[in-house]
Parts: C-alpha cells; sequence; structure tokens
C-alpha cells in the first residue's frame, strides 16, 4: 500500500477533563501534546576511527580492510532507563543489517521499510538523549525524530516511528489499515504474531464517552470498548482490498471485505488516534 498522511486527532482524556487533541504520539511534562515538538538540543558527539595492524616490517603491506561500524549507543532518558534499552536492543538489530521489519509487526511491513530505510539519519539521532513525553519518548537529531511507544517499551524491544521533526502527521491511513487487519488478525485465530493481544497491544479505543464519529453532539464511549466480541463472526478477510477513508480531522473509516457467520460483506470499522496509534471504536 502506499503511504499517505492526513492531519490527526487525539482521543484521550488527561486526568479528569477529556480531550480530542491534535496528534500522533505525545509527551508530558514538557507543555507539549502529542509527539514531542520542542527538540532537545544534541550534546557533542565524538567518533574515533579503528587503525589496521601494522605489518612484520618484511612482507609487502596487508591491502587495507573496511572497518567495522562504530557501536551506536543510545540516549539516556532520565527517569525511563528502560526506553533506552528497548531502542538499543532494536538499533543494535538495524545497524547489523538483521530483519528489524520482521521483528516489528506491529507496523506494517512496507511502512517499516520506509521509515528504516535512513540508517545514518537513525544513527544520529537516536545518540541524543531522550524525551520522555506523555505517550511516547523521543530521540532527536538533525530534523529526524525517532519516537518510540510505551506499548513497545514495555516489550523491551522498541519498535520506533521515525519522522520529521515537528510533524503532526506521524501515522497514515496504511497505520489505520493495518490496525483493522491486526484486530481482525486476532478474531480469526491467526494474528501477525502470537504476542499480539489486546492485553499488551491495545487496538480497541478507551472506553472514555467521548466517541461521536456521525457528529450528533451527544458523545458516548467507542461501542467496540463494550462489546469487543462483536466480530467474533468473522472467519475470514481481504486484506488487500482494505480502503480508508476520513471522515473529518479525527474519525475516519476501514471497509474491508470479510466473512461474517458465512456471509460475505463489506465491513465497516470506524477509526481515530489514541495513545497507541489507530484504534478501533465501532463497526458497520
Amino acid at each position: 500500500m502506499t503511504s499517505t498522511t492526513r492531519k490527526s486527532h487525539l482521543f484521550v482524556v488527561a486526568g479528569a477533563a477529556v480531550a480530542l487533541a491534535l496528534t500522533a504520539t505525545g509527551c508530558a511534562g514538557d507543555g507539549q501534546s502529542g509527539i514531542p515538538t520542542e527538540t532537545p538540543q544534541p550534546p557533542e558527539v565524538s567518533s574515533s576511527g579503528t587503525g589496521n595492524d601494522a605489518d612484520d616490517g618484511t612482507a609487502a603491506a596487508a591491502a587495507p580492510t573496511e572497518a567495522a561500524p562504530s557501536a551506536v549507543t543510545v540516549g539516556d532518558v532520565p527517569g525511563n532507563a528502560a526506553a533506552g534499552a528497548a531502542l538499543q536492543a532494536w538499533t543494535n538489530d538495524l545497524l547489523a543489517g538483521n530483519d528489524v521489519t520482521g521483528k516489528c509487526w506491529t507496523i506494517a511491513t512496507e511502512r517499516a521499510e520506509e521509515m528504516y530505510a535512513d540508517v545514518d539519519a537513525i544513527s544520529a539521532a537516536v545518540q541524543q538523549p531522550g524525551l520522555d513525553g506523555q505517550f511516547t519518548v523521543t530521540w532527536s537529531a538533525d530534523g529526524t525524530d525517532v519516537s518510540v511507544l510505551r506499548s513497545e517499551i514495555s516489550s523491551g524491544y522498541a519498535c520506533p516511528y521515525v519522522h520529521p521533526t515537528g510533524d503532526a502527521d506521524i501515522y497514515t491511513e496504511d497505520d489505520a489499515v493495518y490496525a483493522v487487519e491486526r484486530f481482525l488478525g486476532r478474531t480469526t485465530g491467526d494474528p501477525v504474531a502470537p504476542e499480539d493481544t489486546e492485553d499488551d497491544y491495545p487496538l480497541i479505543c478507551p472506553g472514555m464517552g467521548i466517541w461521536d464519529p456521525w457528529g450528533t453532539g451527544n458523545p458516548g464511549v467507542p461501542p467496540l470498548s463494550t462489546d469487543p466480541d462483536t466480530l467474533d463472526g468473522v472467519t475470514t478477510f481481504d486484506a488487500d482490498s482494505a480502503t480508508f477513508a476520513p471522515i473529518d480531522d479525527v474519525y475516519g473509516t476501514v471497509s474491508i471485505p470479510v466473512v461474517e457467520d458465512g456471509t460475505a460483506r463489506d465491513l465497516v470499522v470506524y477509526v481515530t488516534i489514541a495513545s497507541n496509534g489507530y484504534c478501533l471504536g465501532a463497526v458497520d
């Protein structure tokens, strides 16, 4: 699928207040909402090279060999050592040329390949101090942000979202479709990974009384939050035919062909963005 972006708003509550805020992921303690837009100033980073071993003085000099790349150490996150450790595990794999997209099953493969293509920019960013936010931890340098969700940190292997600094459109339509695909995969007994459970990686929107994709002016809780098993009758779905359509700047729909209780139909899933990315709130 081709990645496209659109303006997105967050479906969250802070304390007793209820808010729909323009965001993708967030920060706290820094006066911002969503992915941090204030980038910590990077400290000076020095690097050192390695030389070739000298010959014994009698044989011809050996042909020079390419030095191994210097190790990259993820910058500390004050008060959140687990964040740096989780991103370090992913960074080690990226620099070693290992299959990070295969391990990062919470993100669609093509989307991950696109985000993780610029290894140099990612390496520069992750070496800076991390900024601990409301929903993510972010490392930044030279216009590139590397942000990880709290669910990724708790897993011990943090697959980040890589995006331009200050970009509010962190998530794409592909992310919305993939969230629906993952949910239906769980429902049909074929999750994208055995670890992909609602408890550890929530896909259903939080049960807060601010859900109103139809613009009635009378918000309620997302229906899926009270009836998460409503799609248990779905046995198959066609992920390749799924499409996204915006409703407004807050809500959208994903339409996907399914077979439910033996009958083929087009399922419509209402989605928005919450603290863990796109979430599912209702179905038609």
